[in-house]
């Protein structure tokens, strides 16, 4: 039998753009959230906490719509995720992932290769965020089980593994 999913996930904010560097300005707004409620919209990485970025009340229908920019501390290093709290912080929704960028639409991620099939390589992302990385690109030289710390940017999907596409300019083995 199929669990439902928690209100957590069904109400995740949807964001655009997807990416961008520190100082972008990114839309956010999220449906189905209690009406007429404080709130604070959020920006966290994995592995760490998040910085209130706007306080906000929902709507009568229980909307929430905002712009806010991408804060200077966001690293291109970790992935990020817009949050969504009430005044005593417990979460009322969590985005999708957001890949802050440097200036030239780079990003770094160190994790994994978990999967090579069908000629894609898939990088598991290092720690608690289960993010995965369909690479192409210059990956002739990794294989399944390296430990990997890959450059590059986001791009189109190769129509193969599970995961947000990323063209690898630079590879490094960690083991």
């Amino acid at each position: 039998m199929m669990q439902p999913l928690d209100p957590l996930h069904t109400r995740a904010p949807v964001f655009s753009p997807r990416s961008g560097a520190p100082g972008t300005e990114v839309a956010v707004e999220t449906p189905d959230l209690p009406a007429l409620t404080p709130v604070y919209l959020g920006m966290g990485a994995t592995r760490s906490s998040f910085e209130v970025l706007r306080q906000l009340v929902t709507s009568e229908r229980g909307e929430m719509s905002a712009v806010v920019e991408v804060p200077d501390w966001a690293t291109a290093d970790r992935t990020h995720y817009f949050v969504l709290v009430d005044v005593y912080f417990r979460p009322l929704a969590v985005s999708a992932a957001f890949h802050v960028t440097e200036s030239d639409g780079t990003l770094r991620r160190r994790g994994r290769i978990t999967d090579a099939a069908a000629g894609c390589l898939t990088l598991s992302e290092a720690g608690d965020g289960e993010e995965f990385y369909v690479l192409t690109g210059d990956v002739q030289n990794l294989t399944l089980g390296d430990e990997v710390l890959v450059e590059g940017t986001l791009g189109e999907s190769p129509g193969c593994g599970q995961g947000t596409a990323l063209q690898v300019t630079r590879a490094e083995r960690l083991d």
